[in-house]
């Protein structure tokens, strides 16, 4: 099994659970390209070994992601290895941004953008918590 955690240049990613992945890009007024994103993919299905999981995003102020990285998170790949992703916005214009990622790149999979940890992981547990009443 891969590690918990991988850590590039300009993100973390830890899975905080066995179904709970968080990308933290950690860099300040930072573009953040298709490769880091498809690094980031490929590690999580190494890690993953065929299974899904919920993915919440964090951001410091300013950072953005390319056209190619928006395309490519929003695509049939990350689909494919994602039940959900919670944004928690860092600014107004990570929120005008993300908005534009959900409205625009329209992911198949739910995404929100929550002001904080605390909010994402409650949408978070209510997704599990259907999903179980869905499996009964």
């Amino acid at each position: 099994m891969a590690s918990d955690q991988i850590i590039l240049e300009d993100v973390r990613a830890t899975f905080l659970k066995t179904d709970l992945l968080e990308f933290h890009f950690i860099q300040l007024a930072h573009e953040i390209g298709k490769d880091t994103v498809a690094q980031l993919h490929d590690w999580a299905v190494e890690h993953l070994a065929g299974k899904k999981c919920y993915l919440v995003v964090k951001t410091e102020p300013g950072t953005r992601l390319t056209q190619e990285a928006r395309d490519y998170a929003s695509s049939d790949e990350f689909d494919k290895i994602c039940f959900a992703d919670a944004i928690i916005r860092a600014d107004y214009n990570h929120e005008m941004a993300a908005n534009f990622f959900i409205r625009f790149n329209r992911p198949g999979r739910p995404v929100r953008l929550f002001p904080d940890q605390e909010h994402a992981r409650a949408w978070i547990q209510g997704l599990r918590d259907g999903k179980a009443a869905d499996a009964q």
